[in-house]
């Protein structure tokens, strides 16, 4: 049978949903390929902001699961403990507990589905536009069509927490001249004159010091800068330097090592290993002969 559904042109702010089609026609439950996941996000944004009062721009701003709470105090009324729904929830761990109400409200109302929590509560656009079409096909299936006020209902519950009563839900954003813009009340007052002279004095004195802090500070910074260039200059050479003392230290170390490896007979190998030892490259001198004996190994008779 289709739930009769009248508007009450006498409740302000209390939404009348609009007419749907019966219940037999539809699953709370529809597969992958129902037609409940083909509506856009564009349809569901503006039901939900029409139906609770509020005003999503994304579907991931459902991530948080009040609004589903609320979906759900509409469709089994009294059932939600609102209490324990937090609406300002901004962090991953109070959304947890959003959506432990909903699946708690869930199995009490003996509704077979699982919420998945780790999934919703990262806000990916996905994981929350799916549950959101779920929500959507199970408000088509099981509301009443009772008028419901969801910013009545979602003040009340905040009473009771303690927390401010808002008339309408929070705007998410908003253009900056209104933020920055004050009441009419304040707007209307005149304000109190001061001496033009004196501030601006005030103002360009301020101007000057200002400046030249700033001007002392970057060439203090400049000459830091340039000290630590320098630094750095300084080590690149150094490493360059290291380099190339390593790789002709470990060319003569490897042909030495070829030496051996090829040598047939021990004699002559000490001056060939000495010859490899004094051998310079291009830009080294050799050794004094003098020293090139002293340092020599002896011969053992």
């Amino acid at each position: 049978a289709v739930f009769p559904i009248k508007a009450d042109s006498t409740c302000e702010g209390i939404y009348t949903p609009p007419l749907r089609r019966t219940p037999k026609a539809m699953s709370d439950n529809p597969g992958m390929m129902g037609e409940a996941y083909f509506v856009g996000k564009r349809q569901l944004l503006d039901w939900v902001n029409g139906f609770l009062g509020l005003n999503y721009t994304k579907v991931e701003q459902m991530a948080s699961g009040a609004a589903h709470c609320q979906i759900l105090d509409a469709i089994f009324p009294g059932k939600v403990p609102m209490t324990k729904v937090n609406f300002d929830a901004k962090y991953d761990y109070d959304f947890v507990k959003n959506f432990k109400v909903l699946q708690g409200v869930l199995d009490k109302m003996n509704v077979q589905k699982h919420v998945p929590v780790e999934k919703l509560i990262k806000a990916k656009y996905q994981d929350n536009l799916e549950f959101f079409q779920w929500m959507k096909n199970f408000y088509d299936v099981r509301f009443s069509g009772e008028p419901y006020d969801g910013v009545a209902r979602r003040n009340a519950a905040l009473k009771k927490q303690g927390k401010r009563i808002r008339p309408t839900a929070p705007k998410l954003s908003q253009p900056r001249g209104e933020r920055k813009g004050s009441s009419p009340a304040i707007a209307g007052r005149k304000a109190v004159p001061k001496p033009a002279a004196r501030t601006s004095t005030k103002t360009v004195a301020k101007s000057k010091v200002t400046n030249g802090d700033v001007e002392k500070k970057l060439r203090a910074k400049d000459k830091t800068i340039d000290d630590l260039n320098a630094k750095v200059t300084e080590l690149a050479e150094h490493v360059e330097l290291l380099d190339k003392e390593r790789n002709f230290y470990y060319d003569k170390l490897r042909a030495i090592e070829v030496m051996l490896q090829e040598v047939q007979s021990e004699e002559g190998l000490k001056d060939k290993v000495l010859e490899v030892l004094y051998q310079t490259d291009e830009g080294f001198e050799a050794p004094p002969e003098d020293d090139v004996q002293e340092g020599a190994p002896q011969e053992q008779e």
